[in-house]
């Protein structure tokens, strides 16, 4: 047997033999390591740009020493601790110094409970967390819930209705919204308590609250990723070939909706860490939230720098995971 020759490359193989079984394709990494890198780039100038933001806002609100001080204090008393307390020296040294305890996690102690304020944010941390949890959940699943209603409902003059309800309670604040609800069930029907944790109880109202400003955009975004979802090629291939109708909206369509709600849930994390300043004051959740909103009263600057850097950390954290598992679920994204 003569071999086949090729014109561009080495022979061939032999005339009538059988073709040789081809190597099977390496799996390939959904993110590539530029993308990776530019999502770790832009969460660091994410985190230094709120923490600046928040320094410089802190320090126009005027001197604290004043507010530790007798009314009746003597502007040499004033200096005096202002300088123990490290104000005194040019706002740009205590920038670099502030960026530098950042860095090092080394906050100077608490102005008014003389701590460690990494500590005190860190013990209000789990309610934090338990709270915006739950908020999260509940938040997830009527968005969910409304945006599924809107696309595969029935009837067509009420798929819009869920939706519309979860955007008028998205549009009222969330101080009146949680003061509203306080009125109906701990008051008028008492059946919640008022303020304060300490029972699964406590936690309804404040997670209610969160979770019904986190429904409307997810619902949003759900019912448009639905939409486009369930006019693509590959579902309609899928339809011709006889799959059942439900396979096909759980495997081919809502699988592929999803990515965009976890974008959106990332960006919505960092709402329900803002939104439990003001939810967590108006129910008393003894959270980070409250801690805030009090050293904020007093100026407790070490405090209010610590509650911001880690809000800022963990919102930007989420983020990056989220926009990594949205390239996950889509690989076109995570490989530009």
């Amino acid at each position: 047997m003569t071999a086949v020759l090729s014109p561009t490359g080495p022979p061939g193989p032999p005339a009538g033999a059988p073709p040789s079984p081809a190597r099977p394709a390496r799996p390939r990494w959904p993110l590539s390591a530029r993308y990776v890198l530019s999502r770790l780039l832009n969460a660091v100038l994410a985190v230094w740009a709120v923490l600046t933001i928040v320094f410089f806002a802190m320090h126009m609100t005027g001197n604290p020493a004043s507010l530790l001080l007798p009314i009746d204090a003597s502007e040499e008393e004033i200096a005096r601790l202002t300088a123990a307390l490290g104000f005194a020296d040019p706002l740009p040294e205590q920038y670099l110094r502030f960026l530098g305890q950042v860095l090092t996690g080394q906050f100077p102690a608490s102005i008014r409970h003389g701590g460690d304020p990494v500590a005190l944010v860190l013990e209000r941390l789990p309610a934090t967390l338990l709270l915006g949890t739950w908020g999260m959940i509940i938040g997830a699943s009527l968005g969910l819930a409304a945006g599924a209603v809107a696309t595969f409902g029935r009837n067509r003059r009420l798929r819009r209705v869920p939706i519309s309800v979860l955007t008028a309670l998205e549009a009222v604040p969330s101080f009146f919204l949680g003061i509203v609800l306080i009125a109906v069930f701990s008051i008028a029907l008492s059946v919640l308590p008022l303020r304060g944790a300490g029972t699964p109880a406590h936690l309804v109202l404040p997670a209610v609250v969160i979770g019904l400003a986190l429904a409307a955009p997810v619902a949003r975004v759900f019912r448009t990723s639905l939409q486009e979802s369930t006019g693509a090629e590959h579902v309609r291939l899928a339809e011709a070939k006889g799959i059942g109708r439900a396979q096909v909206v759980l495997r081919h369509i809502v699988v592929n909706a999803l990515a965009p709600v976890l974008n959106v849930l990332g960006v919505q994390a960092g709402v329900v860490l803002g939104g439990a300043v003001v939810t967590e004051a108006v129910f008393g959740w003894p959270g980070v939230g409250q801690l805030a909103t009090s050293a904020i009263d007093s100026r407790d600057f070490p405090v209010v720098l610590a509650c911001v850097a880690l809000i800022a950390f963990g919102f930007v954290l989420v983020n990056l995971l989220v926009d990594l598992a949205a390239a996950i679920l889509d690989p076109r994204g995570g490989r530009r």
